[in-house]
């Protein structure tokens, strides 16, 4: 494990809704910090869905794309943070 790891780790679910909490005010500080807590795991789970990993990455940009541009039209998700972009992602693998 390294300190990446355990900052990352060091996050729990109500400090990622936190951090959704703020991105959805507009700050894109906290939007960057959330993508950097839940993106890896997002990650593994496009390469669940879909095993090829050029694609994987693809899919991973559109859902926090997504991710970001829901949050300023709409404001916060009506689930948990890492719920909500994990639901996400299960979409875009679905697509093509």
């Amino acid at each position: 494990m390294t300190i990446t790891d355990l900052a990352r780790a060091a996050v729990d679910d109500a400090d990622a809704d936190g951090l959704l909490a703020r991105a959805a005010g507009g700050d894109r500080q906290a939007f960057g910090t959330f993508y950097d807590v839940t993106a890896p795991r997002i990650y593994a789970l496009l390469l669940a869905l879909t095993p090829d990993a050029s694609r994987a990455d693809i899919l991973l940009e559109e859902v926090y794309v997504e991710a970001w541009a829901r949050l300023v039209d709409r404001g916060m998700p009506p689930c948990p943070a890492r719920e909500w972009v994990s639901l996400m992602a299960h979409r875009h693998a679905g697509r093509r």
